[in-house]
């Protein structure tokens, strides 16, 4: 005997068709992009080699239910970088996440990195007018105005009309060149075009602010982390964080001593003078404070939040110099995915 939703697709009528309930926990891994992850790599590897596998495990045979983690600082490819797609790729996994799993969907890793601010790569058309008006008017960079005409093009087919900055391939044929050297070469050169483009577009939208010309959530996507972003739509800005979102937090004691160790760079937001000597981002570590301390204290109970001390080695952090701190949030995540 058919069902009336059987009878209902069978006249084509998929309207009130119910979800099948998902089978799956898909969790979302949110940290810092610093070259190869190094930032949080002990970390990570660990919940590769030692706590996903328990997960997997524990989730089938209590629950009849899949275990899945999307860690996309392993999975940007070239083209992501290429298109800038990077932060839309990461929103759409974070989006799909928080569909698809019946239990926890976001974890964040903080520690003293705030992270990559990438130039946007979508700017609503009155909004981008508004700024390339101001970078003449106001700030007279008229051949930073021109940089913005060459790089952003006009989408009229988005609602509402949009500037797309354009692949860096479109521009710079070379990025993507066979020769090592070549690459590298066009490389330095698109970051050079991309501070610049950063740059004008950030002390724009600072004008158009103070002129109240933008609302704070318009400012503040010039100058915010891919990882902020992560968390505002991750945690920040969902109803239930508390029943699907952690926050784990990591202070490094005796960082702020030894920035001039090689390895430090990787594990805190620095810069370089003319001279070669490190120099803290003092507007990245605003940001980041603000993220932590206001920001996810306001969002998330404390049981939501995991926070842990642990001590610079010149070797940064590892597996084998803080095993016990590992171990320790090995069994922290462990527990409380369970949960």
């Amino acid at each position: 005997m058919q069902t009336s939703y059987q009878i209902d697709i069978l006249r084509g009528r998929c309207q009130e068709i119910p979800e099948v309930r998902s089978k799956v926990v898909r969790v979302f891994i949110s940290s810092t992009f610093s070259g190869r992850a190094y930032y949080t790599l002990s970390e990570r590897d660990s919940l590769i080699d030692n706590v996903f596998p328990k997960l997997k495990d524990y989730c089938r045979e209590k629950y009849g239910l899949e275990f899945q983690y999307s860690d996309m600082r392993w999975g940007i490819e070239n083209e992501s970088t290429d298109n800038h797609s990077e932060v839309a790729t990461c929103l759409n996994e974070i989006k799909l996440c928080q569909k698809y799993s019946v239990a926890t969907n976001f974890v964040v890793l903080l520690s003293h990195r705030y992270g990559s601010r990438p130039t946007p790569a979508t700017i609503h058309a009155s909004l981008f007018e508004r700024l390339q008006q101001i970078v003449v008017s106001d700030l007279n960079l008229t051949e930073d105005a021109e940089l913005l005409s060459q790089w952003y093009q006009l989408d009229t087919n988005c609602i509402p009309a949009a500037y797309i900055l354009r692949p860096i391939s479109s521009m710079l044929s070379n990025i993507k060149s066979a020769e090592l050297d070549e690459m590298k070469k066009v490389a330095k050169e698109w970051t050079k075009i991309n501070n610049r483009i950063r740059t004008c577009l950030r002390q724009a939208a600072v004008k158009c602010f103070e002129q109240g010309q933008i609302n704070a959530n318009e400012y503040d996507d010039f100058f915010i982390s891919v990882t902020e972003k992560e968390i505002v739509n991750g945690i920040l800005s969902v109803p239930n964080a508390n029943e699907r979102t952690l926050c784990f937090l990591r202070k490094i004691d005796g960082i702020y001593d030894h920035l001039s160790d090689s390895k430090a760079s990787r594990f805190i937001d620095l810069y370089y003078s003319d001279d070669g000597k490190p120099i803290i981002d003092h507007e990245a570590e605003q940001l980041l404070n603000r993220l932590k301390c206001t920001c996810i204290l306001n969002a998330l109970q404390s049981n939501n939040i995991y926070a842990y001390t642990v001590h610079w080695t010149q070797n940064g952090i590892n597996r084998h110099d803080h095993a016990e701190y590992i171990s320790k949030f090995n069994d922290d995540f462990y527990d409380a995915i369970k949960q």
